[in-house]
């Protein structure tokens, strides 16, 4: 979403490991080879994901700061002169750290404390540093979190907890729009949404449907049409 575009070097480390391990979620759509075919008939989940971890490299390491690291495509945050972002996936933040990596398998294992302890330490740190970038002069200011995510897996048969994590942030969103000028655009979108998955020690795993609101009652069909939005709003300006 933040260039508009799939982009191939991005996709590539996750499509390649997704083949390797055959997971039957819905992460990416991609054809399956024969011979994961038969590996996923022959050999566990668990010593796949093994195998994987040790020909693939981790995806979400490898790609953080592909966007920063490289130059080659154009952001969102290069139509505007004083941007903040406190990290997103492939332009600066890592969400597959050694912490979260281990209390995911911990949740795996049905022990949920350590995943939501992290997950809501991180949203919390994230929350500070929003509401400190709207005191600022920023032009755009692109917020992003993943502890919904990181919960939603484990949390998506458990409707009553999932529930009280939205109100949250739907209390996020009255703040963010106080704290709004006239003619500020506030938008919400996430990048994907979950779905229960049978099957999957998770309990759930990524749909292709997700959320969008404005404040200005505009709609997009996929998350990449942000990218148009917010360019036309950075020409608008000037």
């Amino acid at each position: 979403m933040l260039t508009g575009k799939k982009i191939p070097e991005i996709e590539e480390p996750f499509i390649k490991r997704q083949k390797f391990i055959a997971n039957k979620g819905n992460i990416t759509k991609v054809k399956t080879p024969w011979y994961v075919k038969l590996g996923a008939k022959i050999l566990p989940l668990s010593i796949r994901k093994k195998l994987g971890d040790a020909i693939t490299s981790n995806p979400f390491e490898a790609t953080y700061d592909y966007l920063l690291r490289n130059r080659k495509y154009r952001t969102i945050f290069d139509y505007f002169e004083k941007t903040w972002t406190n990290g997103v996936p492939s332009y600066g933040r890592n969400v597959s750290n050694p912490e979260v990596r281990e209390a995911m398998k911990e949740a795996v294992k049905g022990n949920l404390r350590p995943l939501i302890e992290y997950a809501m330490r991180t949203y919390e740190r994230d929350r500070r540093a929003l509401m400190e970038a709207l005191e600022k002069d920023y032009e755009l200011i692109f917020w992003y979190t993943p502890f919904l995510d990181e919960v939603s897996h484990f949390l998506i048969g458990k409707k009553l907890k999932l529930m009280n994590l939205y109100f949250d942030l739907n209390k996020l969103a009255k703040l963010v729009s106080e704290k709004l000028d006239e003619g500020d655009v506030l938008y919400i979108i996430s990048d994907h949404g979950m779905e229960p998955v049978p099957g999957d020690p998770r309990g759930g795993d990524h749909s292709d449907h997700g959320f969008f609101s404005s404040n200005t009652g505009e709609l997009i069909g996929k998350p990449q049409e942000l990218f148009d939005l917010v360019v036309k709003r950075a020409e608008g300006r000037k």
